[in-house]
């Protein structure tokens, strides 16, 4: 076993701050806790809200898990992934959860509508509201704002967090598994510009305390089933248009292609990556048709490139700044590639 890896160094000065050490002070045996985390729920999300449940269960705190929605089936194997209440399926039950609830970790998300239809009942409960979070300008609905849009997933703040509490050393094998996945899906496999070295000092540390990384890489990435695989070859192959001049791509999936390929929750996930990853594109849109009338977004870029700006320009969304989402609304696959021709000079200058 490795030894002597203090995270302290160079962790996310918020999460060592007095304020997030009043938050270990403040939670007692015996109080409602209740974790959520934000609509659509990915890698991150997921991770924080099972790894944030598994350390404080390990140290004597019970917390209940609720999500709005289901995330990905790739996901599910996730350590207490069966025990999470959502609220999409479980309306009554979360609904009461929230409103008991004395303290809510609120994670990964910077405003109460990114929580879809549970946002009344989570904007309506008494409890203290404490945001974990690495999203850029948050709404002011949090009693403890703990946020740091420098870092590059709410699980790694997460890690700083516990480690603040003077707990790294206690984290279970659950927790870190969780945990891991938020960070290595949130960075893009560790290769986006967030990763930083105190990033792979966190891994060191959960590498020296016995997680097997491999399996976890494993069962996120290496289980897709065969409508997966088909679907997305059949999208980069049928459905894909190269804006060569501006460094631009959109992958566009309707929702025939959908239903041909038996679509399930997260069978796109990582689809605008493969885009991105094609010789000269430097900025690369998914577009989902989820129902008549609305598109699903999922755009990235790499350098100076601004996706985030993008959404939240044209498409009334948000994100970082090489990795958003967005939707349109009104519009057919069709009309909007049609739109996008017709704007990439204003958004792309290649004079």
């Amino acid at each position: 076993m490795r030894e002597g890896i203090n995270l302290l160094e160079s962790a996310s000065p918020v999460m060592v701050s007095e304020m997030a050490r009043q938050c270990w002070e403040d939670m007692q045996p015996g109080q409602s806790i209740v974790i959520v985390a934000h609509r659509s729920p990915d890698g991150d999300a997921v991770g924080a809200a099972l790894g944030l449940h598994h350390h404080l269960k390990a140290m004597g705190i019970a917390t209940n898990v609720v999500l709005p929605d289901r995330f990905p089936a790739f996901l599910d194997w996730m350590p207490g992934a069966d025990g999470i209440c959502f609220y999409e399926e479980e309306t009554a039950a979360a609904a009461q959860l929230l409103d008991a609830a004395d303290i809510i970790w609120c994670l990964d998300f910077n405003g109460l509508d990114r929580v879809g239809k549970m946002e009344d009942a989570l904007r309506n409960a008494r409890g203290q509201k404490w945001v974990v979070d690495h999203h850029q300008m948050p709404d002011a609905f949090a009693d403890r704002l703990l946020s740091d849009p420098a870092c590059g997933s709410t699980c790694e703040l997460l890690v700083d967090l516990i480690a603040g509490w003077g707990q790294s050393d206690f984290l279970s094998n659950e927790a870190m598994a969780c945990l891991y996945v938020g960070i290595m899906t949130d960075t893009g496999s560790f290769r986006f510009p967030s990763v930083t070295a105190h990033t792979h000092a966190v891994l060191a540390h959960f590498l020296s305390r016995g997680l097997g990384h491999a399996a976890i890489h494993q069962n996120t990435f290496d289980e897709q089933s065969l409508n997966r695989v088909q679907l997305q070859g059949f999208a980069m192959s049928e459905r894909l248009h190269v804006f060569s001049e501006y460094g631009l791509a959109v992958v566009a999936i309707e929702r025939g292609d959908l239903d041909r390929f038996h679509y399930e929750s997260g069978d796109t996930e990582g689809l605008v990556n493969k885009v991105l990853g094609l010789a000269g594109v430097r900025v690369a849109i998914m577009a989902r048709e989820a129902e008549p009338g609305l598109i699903k977004l999922s755009l990235r870029s790499v350098g100076d490139f601004s996706v985030r700006d993008l959404a939240a320009a044209e498409f009334d969304g948000g994100g970082h700044k090489n990795a958003a989402g967005g939707i349109v609304k009104g519009k057919t696959i069709p009309e909007f590639i049609a739109f996008v021709n017709t704007r990439l000079s204003d958004w792309i200058d290649v004079s």
